[in-house]
Order: structure tokens, then sequence, then C-alpha cells
């Protein structure tokens, strides 16, 4: 028996579609989205590596740039706040679904005429002259491979797959999470014998913390809430706690899996205080319950089991906010 391989054939019919955008461009500019995972980094180096094994001259950019536990990724460095040249005729989009989440980046795909979209999430927006859509794949790397194995002039080299995997296990949470598919598996192994390290990525990813991140966990912990007969799970992160921890946004990663662990709990939540008291937050369910919908009710967005939102302080408001539409998500009050 084969292995299913849900939309891959409408992948790599798009093939020479991507080719033709890519190879007509003068010089091309890639993005993804701020706060950038895993799937959004590793999917843009990747694709940066591509491109120079196409002759394609391109830089990557992004709001933010790479958190520590990424900067492993090979040619991370690559990543810029803002780009190097004012000529690119090609934009190239990676695991966002809307514009709006580029953050500062936006601002430098105004005037590219045209824009190739390639990504996973349920369309908020659709953006791009071409889109490489599929919503059933467990990452935008995943994508990438059904795109790039079969392309063309292009090799799969050790440092392409290592970026290619990172996106597959950061998004399927070491392949733990219901989006792992047969077919995602299938391509991980071909990862591994294209000479991706499993085992150095997922000890920079999951392993490797800095203090204050553990002590950050903590803090997180103690101050968790719990409602909805324990089926909600949240806690609140101030900025002077980051401040007294030494500790950076990214530090928080991964916290909000340690909320949604407890047995009874289907919906978490972590709040993290920003600048000028606005608040982000990271959403994780399990079961039946779409925060992703939750997320869309603050402008935010993602997927049904892992989304993100920001909401304006002051706290206690901003807190309420939020709980309140969770409580929606689960009937309770």
């Amino acid at each position: 028996m084969g292995i299913p391989r849900e939309h891959t054939e409408e992948v790599r019919a798009q093939i020479p579609d991507f080719l033709n955008e890519v190879q007509s461009a003068h010089r091309v500019l890639i993005s993804t989205h701020l706060n950038p995972d895993g799937d959004a980094l590793g999917s843009a180096l990747a694709c940066s590596m591509v491109l120079d094994q196409l002759g394609v001259a391109n830089e990557v950019i992004c709001h933010h740039l790479p958190p520590r536990y990424l900067q492993f990724l090979p040619q991370s460095s690559r990543i810029k706040l803002h780009p190097e040249f004012d000529d690119h005729d090609l934009g190239l989009i990676l695991d966002l679904d809307s514009l709006e989440r580029l953050g500062n980046a936006e601002h430098w795909f105004e005037p590219i005429e045209r824009l190739v979209v390639i990504d996973h999430h349920v369309p908020h927006n659709k953006p791009g002259d071409l889109r490489i859509v599929d919503v059933e794949a467990p990452a935008t790397a995943s994508i990438l491979c059904d795109l790039f194995f079969d392309m063309p002039g292009v090799e799969i080299t050790p440092a392409i797959a290592d970026c290619l995997l990172t996106g597959l296990l950061t998004d399927t949470g070491s392949f733990r999470f219901p989006n792992t598919t047969p077919h995602c598996l299938h391509i991980a192994g071909q990862l591994l014998e294209f000479g991706a390290g499993l085992a150095k990525i997922s000890e920079e990813v999951y392993m490797t913390k800095a203090k204050a991140a553990v002590l950050l966990a903590g803090e997180a912990i103690s101050r968790m809430h719990l409602a909805c007969d324990e089926r909600l799970a949240w806690t609140v992160l101030p900025r002077s706690l980051f401040e007294e921890l030494d500790a950076n946004p990214e530090d928080t990663e991964g916290i909000v899996n340690e909320l949604l662990a407890i047995r009874t709990v289907e919906v978490a939540a972590i709040f993290r205080e920003g600048r000028h008291g606005s608040f982000k937050v990271s959403l994780r369910a399990r079961g039946d319950i779409d925060v992703a919908e939750a997320a869309r009710h603050f402008g935010g967005g993602g997927h049904t089991k892992a989304a993100g939102l920001n909401v304006e302080g002051p706290q206690e408001e901003a807190e309420a906010r939020v709980v309140e539409v969770l409580k929606k998500c689960l009937a309770c009050s």
C-alpha cells in the first residue's frame, strides 16, 4: 500500500508555475510572519537556498530576527529586519494567512508587482498572484517538500533538509499532534536520507533552554488560573516579571503546552505583556475546540488547535475579554 499523499499531486502540478514566477524575476524578497516559529523560518531559509540553486537573486526579511532556539538553523544569519536592495520584482511569502501578519516587513512588499504565497493555514484573506496552499498539510515545510523534491535543478542538501525537518517537527510537536499524517512521516524519513540531523534539531528546539526560561515557566505555572471545571487554564506574565528574571519573550516558548498537559484542560492560554500595555496571547486546544475562531474575534488567527492574538490592556480588562471568549468556546459561563 502506498503512502497517502494528501494534496501532493495538486502541489506538484504547480511546480511549472512556481518556476516560471521565480525564474522570471530579477530579485525575490522572501518573508514570513512576525514572531516566527520553526516552520516559518525553516521554510523561508529553505526557499532562499533553493532559489540560490536556481540562480535567482533573493534575500530574506522578517519583522523579528530568529529567536535564540532557532539560531542553529543553517544560514539563519540571512534573515534581516529590512532588505539590502530595493529592486525586487517578486515577493515570496510563507506560512501566513494575512499580509498584516508580516508586521513591519509588509512595507517592503507594497511596491512589489507580483506575489507568491505558500501556506497551510485556512485563508484569512487570499493575497498572491500564485497561491500554493494546502490547508490539510501539517506544515508549510511539508508543502515545500512536495514542491522541491521533484523540482528540476534542485538538490535537497543537508542544510535544506535541516530547515524543512525543523518546520515539520515544530508544527507537529515532534509528530505528536493530530496533524501528523503518514505522508508527513514519509517525507520526514526522506529528509533524514537527505542528511537532516533529527537528534541535533530536537536537542536545539526542545532540550536547550536559558536559565531564565526555566524560571519563567515556573512562575507561569504558579500564576495559573483554572475555570470551567478545570477545562480552561491560563496564566499572565507581566512585563515586570521579564525584567526581574532577565527573560526574553522567546523564553515563553512551550509554556502554554505545559498548561494544556493538565489532564482536564481542553483550552490553555498564556498572556505575555508587551510594550505599551498590550498583550500577546498564545492559545492551544485539544479535542473538538477551535481556538483559531477565538483568535479571529480579536483580529488574530492560526490553526484550530494552535492560534494567537494581540489584545490591548489594561491587564484585568484584556484578560477578562479573552477569557470570556474562551469560555464560550467551551460552552461554559
